[in-house]
């Protein structure tokens, strides 16, 4: 029994040392800023407490279990921040980028002689992004390698260390192409696109890179081309995905964009009809004309000028709330080109009366409803006959064809108005009573 304590208080022991580093990190956060495509980037802590009048350095290691080899002096901290510089320039730093993706980082005080540790192995990210993994982000098709110095470059991954792989994948997604335009359009940065872009790559058909070099350690850069010559099998935009396959490191994933567009068509107006008119509880969709029908860019947005009275969606779809008017206003992507529409919403209109095949008619030679003579009566018919209740003091006379009393058709009964189904539930409930009261007075008697 003293050995089972025993082994469940080593058990409380450990987990405390185990989940200590997390507690002591808890309130610290990191944030990444990325200033070169070779990994190099600064993590910026917050919610520390450190003494500006004291110096503090920090390490790298690759596991939390890892103990810190070498220490690197902080330069800019302050009474609750701290910023790591993680170069891409260091073989130390070199080393662990291509081993892993995610790293630990310990602060210490180092002036004093205890050297306590103020952040304890927290987690940072060392992943490079995609479309930063080699010194392009875009490139034309049709671009021409054939001069060295205008290789693909990748730092630390090299031909020593590491396989080169490639494949063209073309990009179907709409806003993807329109935020590609919109940023070439202002010859802006492309890394704009991040978030908009693939983060799983391709499991199979690589091709090996056509020409792949650079020997030396993680500080070397690879150099070469996927193709001499850029080609992507159609029109459109293309990534093209690069693989690196590690040799003794870990794989590398990434891509460049390829632009394979075809030249815009410019957009010279949207029209829409002046007005229109919905229901209410129905919905009206309204589609935009662009002039010339084959312009690059139809992505437009909507909007109402009254939401109270109807509403619409980025489709065109508009729903109505209530009776009145509103103006629905479709604009281009750039803001430019507008047109507009006023849609009146109405009340639901009711469903017609169904009318007799033969036709209705309140009087009229072809027969119908009559109402006619001095104190009034029925006439179905005319030519063609019907019912005639007429004259002083009416009475039924038929025409050429006899309809007969008209209260009993439709499956009524004669001069009520009550279904047959209605007599027949009726009579079924009144012989489960009879039988029910039948059966109690049986068993009374017993």
């Amino acid at each position: 029994m003293r050995k089972i304590r025993y082994l469940i208080m080593l058990f409380f022991i450990s987990l405390m040392v185990f989940c200590m580093p997390n507690i002591s990190n808890a309130e610290v956060e990191v944030t990444r800023n990325i200033y070169a495509n070779n990994g190099s980037a600064k993590y910026e802590f917050t919610g520390l407490t450190l003494d500006t009048s004291h110096e503090y350095e920090f390490g790298l290691t690759k596991t939390p279990a890892e103990e810190v080899k070498k220490w690197h002096l902080i330069t800019e901290y302050s009474a609750t921040t701290a910023t790591v510089d993680i170069s891409g320039a260091n073989s130390e730093f070199t080393d662990i980028i291509t081993a892993v993706e995610k790293g630990y980082i310990t602060i210490r005080d180092a002036t004093e002689e205890e050297k306590n540790i103020v952040v304890n192995h927290h987690a940072i990210d060392l992943s490079i992004s995609y479309l930063n993994i080699t010194n392009y982000n875009v490139i034309n098709n049709g671009k021409n390698f054939s001069n060295t110095n205008n290789n693909i470059i990748i730092n630390h991954w090299n031909a020593h260390n590491s396989e080169a792989y490639y494949q063209y994948e073309k990009i179907t997604d709409e806003k993807v192409i329109a935020k590609y335009k919109e940023i070439k359009a202002r010859d802006g940065d492309f890394n704009e696109l991040q978030s908009l872009l693939k983060k799983n790559a391709p499991t199979s058909n690589w091709t090996t890179w056509g020409y792949w070099n650079g020997y030396g350690g993680s500080t070397t850069s690879g150099f070469g081309y996927t193709q001499k010559e850029v080609n992507v099998p159609d029109a459109g935009l293309y990534y093209m995905w690069i693989y690196l396959a590690g040799i003794n490191i870990r794989n590398l994933y990434g891509y460049i964009l390829v632009d394979n567009l075809e030249p815009e068509i410019a957009l010279d107006s949207i029209s829409l009809p002046k007005t229109e008119k919905v229901e209410l509880g129905k919905t009206l969709t309204l589609t935009p004309t662009f002039s010339p029908s084959n312009t690059t860019n139809k992505i437009v947005t909507w909007t109402s000028s009254d939401e109270t009275v109807a509403t619409v969606d980025n489709g065109g779809k508009i729903t109505p709330k209530k009776i009145g008017s509103t103006i629905i206003t479709v604009t281009s992507q750039d803001g430019k080109k507008k047109a507009t529409c006023t849609v009146t919403v109405i009340q639901a209109q009711e469903n017609p009366t169904p009318t007799n095949p033969s036709g209705s008619n309140n009087g009229g030679s072809t027969g119908g409803n009559n109402n006619g003579g001095t104190t009034g009566g029925t006439n179905n018919g005319g030519a063609a006959g019907g019912s005639n209740n007429s004259g002083s003091t009416g009475g039924n006379s038929s025409g050429v064809t006899n309809k007969g009393d008209s209260t009993t058709s439709g499956n009524k009964i004669p001069n009520t108005g009550a279904g047959v189904g209605i007599l027949v539930a009726l009579i079924t409930v009144i012989g489960v009573v009879v039988v029910s009261h039948s059966k109690y007075n049986k068993l009374k008697e017993i």
